[in-house]
């Protein structure tokens, strides 16, 4: 049998939960948005996860901290990696993101070169959300549904 560690917990925190998350990216020279469909687990300060936005299907890896409400994670593609700095609030997660060329093992002179030259498309910002809860909404139907039969029951009481 083994036991419940505190250690074995995922995040309870209600501004981080575990599961399906919704986002976008930008550019920093174009405000247009490029969706994200995120699974993250948050456990022991520890962020893990899985998506899929318009470049390919990623990972997520990295590091939070609620004494801060701060957030770094590494989006890895098969391809290449880009690296993430956020805020934490009720609104989800937000902040900018960076590719570095340094990923590639690249010389560090390169790097700087590759990252001059082609900065327009290697910075931006994100913002990702959890998805609502179908819990909230079926609290909310069943409540409407409560109040439609009481609603029913007494205009049946009426009309007697």
């Amino acid at each position: 049998m083994k036991l419940n560690n505190k250690n074995d917990k995922e995040e309870m925190h209600p501004m981080l939960p575990s599961g399906e998350w919704d986002g976008f990216y930008c550019y920093n020279h174009n405000p247009e948005q490029h969706k994200m469909q995120i699974d993250l687990n948050f456990k022991n300060t520890v962020i893990t996860g899985s998506g899929v936005d318009d470049v390919a299907p990623f990972t997520w890896k990295g590091k939070y901290d609620l004494d801060k409400f701060k957030i770094f994670m590494t989006k890895t593609y098969h391809s290449h990696r880009v690296f993430y700095a956020g805020n934490v609030d009720e609104n989800g997660i937000w902040g900018t993101w960076k590719i570095s060329f340094e990923s590639y093992n690249f010389p560090k002179e390169l790097s700087e070169i590759l990252f001059d030259a082609f900065k327009e498309d290697c910075n931006g910002g994100f913002h990702i959300w959890p998805k609502k809860q179908n819990a909230a909404s079926n609290k909310k139907s069943a409540s409407k549904e409560k109040e439609s039969e009481r609603l029913k029951k007494l205009f049946v009481e009426i009309a007697k």
